[in-house]
């Protein structure tokens, strides 16, 4: 499985890159502002157009399985308060997709959604799949011209019995201050979603690896879908001033965020070398009160690195660190956090 992330956390460019960069993020900017559809370059690509009808659904016999699939090790009863319930269906093409349920806290929102076939059928017989994907095109309506990014995945992937369920994590950011923003109580308004699979490409090599796989659309829709965030926040906010150095790398933490769903620290680094000699890493972990470790390889949102090589010893890069847990933490339950192998005891201010 392939995750989709941002790859802004912590980046080192030279003054062509920054610039070339800075291009793209202002077409992108202005390209956030208005519907769009992903397309995909010497990719074999099926997409089948019909009218979408978007509607309220009420029972659906697989609208709470998700939990299970999304924390497969925590106790559901923990889940469920946290969960707010969406259940707004398109019918399409003799197809269901289902926005099922939200949940989020000050800065995180996952979203579950379920894809299945109105006969029951099989929504594919291909059986040479790479990877399910689910794209889920939207912006904030509060702030438009926000970045919202993350990862999406699979929880129920087998297309047999013509059900499909995907997960995506996401976050947003100001595309000015790069600050991340809070999105509880704000307004997602989606313009698409796309469900398709991708299989290896035998011609690939022709192209490059920007066309290893083909993809196939199971379903395409546009959407003006509007769900407002209004689920508990659970956020926690912990006193911070740390400062760790590792492998030539300073970083100080300014602020902790900690809540059952994930954790993001807002954080600077500054280097204390003209040259890494080895890639840098975050190296995150949650101990529990119990003695047990949740550690940060589990996340299911890949943080950005910094390249091994020449750096400015002057330069400081102002960022956030974001993790989202597999299984359900209380924040009760949390001792401290290890940055860089360093034990942070946490000590809540609000």
């Amino acid at each position: 499985m392939r995750q989709y992330n941002d790859a802004l956390d912590a980046l080192r460019f030279s003054e062509e890159e920054q610039a070339m960069l800075t291009k793209k993020l202002e077409r992108a900017a202005q390209a956030a502002q208005r519907p769009r559809k992903r397309r995909h370059p010497r990719r074999v690509v099926c997409i089948a157009a019909a009218v979408a009808i978007l509607c309220s659904t009420t029972a659906f016999a697989l609208k709470n399985n998700w939990i299970h699939l999304l924390y497969p090790s925590t106790d559901p009863t923990l889940v469920e308060p946290m969960v707010q319930p969406v259940e707004n269906s398109i019918h399409k093409d003799g197809m269901t997709f289902t926005v099922e349920a939200v949940m989020g806290d000050r800065y995180n929102v996952l979203l579950v959604y379920t894809l299945s076939r109105d006969d029951g059928q099989p929504l594919t017989t291909d059986t040479n799949i790479v990877d399910w994907l689910c794209y889920d095109n939207y912006s904030i309506k509060e702030a438009p011209d926000a970045f919202a990014v993350g990862s999406g995945f699979p929880l129920d992937d087998d297309p047999t019995d013509g059900t499909l369920q995907f997960a995506s994590v996401s976050y947003a950011y100001d595309y000015d201050t790069r600050q991340r923003i809070p999105v509880k109580d704000l307004t997602l308004v989606y313009q698409s979603f796309d469900v398709f699979y991708e299989t290896p490409n035998p011609d690939f090599v022709l192209y490059g690896d920007e066309a290893k796989y083909n993809t196939t659309y199971v379903f395409s829709s546009e959407t003006d879908l509007e769900i407002p965030l209004i689920y508990e926040d659970t956020t926690v906010q912990y006193a911070a001033g740390q400062v760790v150095e590792r492998n030539g790398i300073r970083t100080e933490i300014n602020d902790i965020y900690l809540s059952p769903l994930g954790c993001m620290l807002d954080v600077v680094w500054s280097f204390q070398t003209d040259e890494l000699t080895e890639p840098y890493s975050t190296s995150f972990q949650l101990k529990l009160k119990d003695g047990t470790i949740w550690d940060g390889a589990e996340n299911r949102l890949a943080n950005g690195y910094i390249d091994a090589g020449p750096v400015m010893k002057t330069q400081t890069i102002t960022t956030q660190k974001n993790w989202v847990f597999d299984r359900i933490i209380p924040t009760e339950d949390v001792q401290a956090i290890i940055f860089d192998g360093v034990e942070i005891s946490l000590e809540r201010i609000s």
